[in-house]
């Protein structure tokens, strides 16, 4: 099985815990993007990837090319660009203080990127899953008219489609993303989506007080709508603090919701990722015709386990998060 991600990769310049933005004098340098740090997973899961994407013609650009390739991502359709790359700072919590985000993305490599830079037949011909986020939909029109032909391709020849909504309220309205969102689910397969999603996006609503039986509820509704779409996830946190969280996964597949144990995180080195290391999680399961309880119990400690690493990737292998599932936390590989 081969799983393939389109979507952005950028420089990220993070502070030092406990240190602001505007008291920094140095950076920690990592690169980063949603469905880079999916393959990433998944490589480490022993599954195939590809990353379909542009970076900038620079010591940057070919930089990053060596970081994919260091995980055994297949990079032959990432093109080089004369425009930039993109950037974004992260200005690390601490206790009571969430992180915060400042992007600098604007006419970035990939968000120049349009109908006819890449060979779609070509790029996609191998390939068994398709993997993007709400975050390729969100940055410029012309990314969004390629990705609906590549989208096209898919449904024509039976590639299973990979969506998370990751809605980001600083690259665009809830209208242009309902817009967009409409449009794709369509073609969707496996959703990644919360009840935020379904009630400010998609614009449902229910008198359910209970929030397992009301995401039951969205989730019944979205399945009527696009049958297509055969498995929903999300995760719910609890936040005792920046450094403190409770995590489970809800995942619905034939119209039943299930939950997984919720793990206990005490000491959270980096929350970015978290999401997409849950995302990979799933897709290695459905792929792998695993049980549905073992969809989300694998998926909730994959992302677990991400919380632990520096940087947007999570790094674990398949043994490390099986190991959390059936072994617990505490016993020390040998």
């Amino acid at each position: 099985m081969k799983v393939a991600g389109f979507g952005e990769i950028m420089l990220r310049l993070s502070t030092d815990v406990g240190k602001m933005i505007l008291q920094s004098d140095r950076f920690n340098v990592n690169y980063g993007g949603g469905e880079a740090n999916v393959l990433i997973s998944l490589s480490h899961f022993g599954i195939d990837t590809k990353m379909i994407t542009s970076v900038s013609n620079d010591d940057i650009g070919k930089s990053i090319l060596r970081y994919l390739r260091s995980y055994d991502i297949d990079t032959e359709f990432v093109t080089l660009s004369d425009h930039r790359t993109g950037i974004y700072y992260l200005q690390v919590g601490s206790g009571i203080r969430s992180s915060k985000v400042i992007y600098d993305r604007d006419n970035s490599a990939f968000c120049n990127m349009k109908r006819g830079d890449i060979d779609i037949a070509k790029a996609l011909e191998d390939v068994d899953v398709f993997h993007f986020s709400g975050i390729t939909l969100a940055l410029s029109n012309d990314l969004r008219e390629l990705l609906m032909q590549m989208l096209a391709y898919c449904k024509e020849h039976n590639i299973m489609v990979s969506y998370d909504s990751n809605y980001r309220a600083k690259l665009w309205s809830l209208e242009e993303a309902r817009e967009a969102t409409l449009k794709v689910l369509p073609y969707v397969d496996i959703l990644s989506a919360g009840i935020l999603d379904a009630e400010n996006i998609l614009l449902m609503n229910c008198e359910l007080e209970d929030n397992h039986e009301k995401l039951k509820y969205y989730y019944d509704e979205i399945t009527k709508t696009y049958p297509n779409i055969k498995h929903i996830f999300s995760s719910h946190r609890d936040i005792e603090s920046s450094s403190v969280n409770k995590l489970q996964c809800n995942y619905y597949t034939d119209g039943i919701l299930y939950l997984s144990n919720k793990i206990n995180i005490d000491s959270i080195v980096d929350r970015v990722g978290g999401g997409d290391a849950l995302s990979a999680g799933i897709i290695y399961s459905i792929i792998n015709n695993k049980d549905p309880k073992y969809v989300c119990e694998f998926a909730t400690c994959a992302s677990a386990l991400k919380h632990s690493i520096l940087g947007d990737a999570n790094l674990v292998e398949l043994s490390d998060v099986e190991r959390l599932m059936y072994e617990g936390v505490g016993k020390i590989a040998r």
